[in-house]
């Protein structure tokens, strides 16, 4: 029998590290109990794109998800559990629980069904079954829950019949949050008593008491609506609607439409022959797709709409890591992020303005606004100004959309060219320009030096260089005027160099010191710096032997894969990709940051690197202006991929590459 490679399954209830449920708009932790009434710590929710307080972190949301269950005697824990078993359905998006409780001489069977809809962006589903073994009065307790959250303000709160509704209020960008819970009885149950307890500060309680008999199955269904003021002039009215259509479909036809969205993302599924690194591909995408959805204008934050670390800001995580796995799986999901930026164009118009220079600058950390969300004030780690350019520029060769381009990239590749220019000091003994008091990418090294900054980061520098002669190249496209200045710095950009070693250092006055980040690798992928083989394999050989690996940052995988792959090196290539397997943690192949650490999981910027290991390192593909390029090498271990379907230039393609007889060959089949 074939293995399964859609399922990630644990027979344990011990503590976990956690997947989560999202459809790219609503996004939940999911914990052992199934629905999260006993978890420890609570669950958490998030809405994509609210974020509040000063510094705009991602808000999270009242509690919603729990069903308590009360057998007589005992509130449903996790102590004295058997028949445990929780599966991640990742073909359909879904968690599956199953468990038996006994406290107390009471044996009661659970299962549990859990999915937030991705047919439906504001919908989520929970169908809570449990066979007594035994007759007697039980209770269910479904809440809504804002009252751990200090910037949530209570608005309106209610009942009537079967649903419950609350609504909030942030404290300074006012945005409303509505949630209505509408739970359905089975047939045949006789409610003994429905209480809704309204005296919490910023909640409300619906408690179902009813009588039940041993070994009969009882099922019940949770339907749980969520709409905000960014999505509605009255959230609160259009979130108990939405309940009662669910009511109307019932959760079956509702499973099933989920189904089909998540059935067509997987029509870009990446296929390999090895059962182990194909679930692992899906758990991948996966996890990437549950936090991004077509149509908004929001970004992926490196722990998606699992988690809120480090406030759940936008980094350059999304342009060079989580962007280029989507871009050509996805476009329409890329689209979003590359849109996201320019909504908040103005915000990093302001940046720039406040810190005395022209353009647009793109804060290091942005929520909402695009203002620098940093604490301190302005972050010096500013090539995420050039990161957001090349975000740009990579989705119009992706699709070749003219229209994105002259309405939307331009006038970001435009505006930043601009700050550079002004932010670019010109040396006038050396004739060159360079950039000082930075953090590089690689931020320990103010670390190393016990300095804030560095002068002239090689990676800084390179993306300045590379937006300036973007901005030109974009400039001649569309027929407008550009400063001749802009030349000369490009031409003239200082990139620091040992010419005996000939390698690019990673600052002025690098000693050789370990690094955490591969800056230099970075040049090389993604962005692709024009350098020649030659000098390419002598940066990567240095600068593989200075990787940091006690801290192991998965950015090293994702980097150096590719780059091993970029020199032909396929062994090498495939024994740096097994890195991976100490970045991804069981039960449910979530990913995190670093090796030394596993506070951060489902650290989507590490799934994104992980995913361009295939499309770019074994696959080969090199996106160029007018052209795709198809480079493939294979390892052994690894001798076909398939990639479902792609996109480029608004056409879709099956792109299969194969190893026969130590050749490489690819087949691009027109969809």
């Amino acid at each position: 029998m074939a293995e399964n490679v859609w399922e990630l399954e644990t027979n344990s209830v011990k503590p976990y590290y956690r997947s989560y449920l999202g459809n790219g708009y609503l996004g939940v932790q999911m914990p052992q109990d199934g629905t999260g009434a006993t978890a420890a710590p609570p669950v958490k929710s998030f809405i994509a794109g609210v974020y509040d307080g000063e510094y705009e972190n991602l808000v999270e949301i009242p509690r919603w998800s729990g069903i308590k269950f009360y057998d007589g005697k005992n509130w449903l824990n996790l102590k004295h559990i058997t028949n445990y078993r929780q599966v991640l359905d990742m073909r359909n998006a879904s968690f599956s629980t199953r468990y038996t409780w006994e406290n107390d001489g009471k044996v009661t069977d659970f299962e549990i069904k859990f999915f937030v809809s991705r047919a439906d962006a504001h919908l989520a589903a929970i169908q809570f079954c449990f066979v007594p073994h035994y007759d007697g009065e039980v209770t269910l307790e479904n809440s809504l829950d804002g009252n751990p959250f200090d910037n949530l303000n209570l608005q309106y709160r209610g009942s009537e019949f079967d649903q419950i509704w609350l609504e909030v209020m942030t404290n300074t960008f006012k945005v409303k949050i509505a949630q209505a819970v509408k739970v359905l009885c089975p047939e045949g149950v006789v409610t003994l008593k429905q209480e809704v307890d309204s005296s919490s500060p910023k909640g409300i309680t619906q408690r179902l008491r009813f009588q039940v008999e041993k070994g009969h199955r009882y099922t019940f269904c949770k339907y749980v609506s969520f709409f905000t003021s960014y999505d509605s002039q009255d959230p609160l009215r259009e979130a108990r609607e939405k309940v009662a259509e669910a009511e109307d479909k019932g959760f079956q036809q509702l499973f099933q439409e989920h189904s089909r969205a998540w059935a067509e993302l997987w029509e870009s599924d990446i296929l390999v022959e090895n059962p182990k690194l194909q679930r692992r591909i899906h758990a991948a995408l996966y996890h990437l797709l549950s936090s991004v959805r077509e149509g908004q204008d929001h970004s992926i934050p490196p722990l998606g709409l699992s988690n809120d670390g480090w406030g759940g800001h936008i980094f350059w995580d999304s342009e060079f890591f989580m962007l280029p796995a989507l871009l050509l799986l996805y476009p329409e999901l890329a689209k979003t992020m590359v849109m996201y930026r320019y909504r908040t164009l103005e915000g990093a118009k302001t940046n720039a303005k406040e810190q005395g220079y022209e353009g647009a600058a793109f804060g290091w950390q942005t929520g909402r606004t695009g203002k620098e969300c940093s604490r301190g004030g302005f972050s010096p780690e500013i090539h995420i100004v050039g990161d957001v350019a090349w975000g740009q520029w990579q989705y119009y060769l992706a699709t070749q959309d003219r229209n994105f381009l002259e309405n939307y990239a331009s006038e970001i590749i435009i505006e930043t060219a601009r700050f550079w220019a002004s932010r670019v000091t010109y040396n006038q003994k050396a004739d060159r320009y360079e950039i000082l008091g930075v953090i590089p990418p690689d931020e320990s090294t103010c670390e190393v030096r016990g300095l804030p900054t560095v002068d002239n980061s090689v990676f800084t520098n390179a993306i300045a260089q590379w937006n300036l002669r973007t901005a030109i190249r974009v400039c001649q496209m569309l027929g407008k005027d550009y400063p001749a200045i802009w030349e000369e710095i490009a031409e003239k950009m200082y990139l620091p160099l040992d010419p005996e070693r000939n390698i690019f250092l990673e600052y002025d006055g690098y000693s050789g010191h370990p690094i955490k980040q591969p800056d230099v690798g970075e040049m090389i992928h993604p962005l692709e710096y024009p350098m020649s083989e030659e000098f390419m394999a002598s940066n990567f050989d240095y600068y593989l032997t200075k990787a940091d690996q006690e801290l192991g940052h998965s950015f090293f995988p994702s980097v150096h894969t590719v780059v091993a792959c970029r020199l032909g090196r396929c062994q090498q290539a495939y024994e740096l990709f097994q890195q991976w397997d100490g970045f991804f943690l069981s039960p449910f192949e979530v990913t995190r940051e670093i090796l030394a650490d596993d506070r951060n999981t489902i650290f989507l910027t590490a799934i994104g690197g992980f995913l361009q290991d295939f499309l770019y390192g074994f696959g080969g593909i090199r996106l160029r202006e007018n052209d795709l390029k198809i480079e493939s090498i294979l390892p052994d271990e690894i001798p076909r991929i398939t990639f479902k379907r792609i996109f480029f230039g608004g056409k879709a393609y099956r792109l299969t590459v194969e190893k026969k007889a130590d050749q490489n060959t690819y087949q691009l089949k027109e969809l």
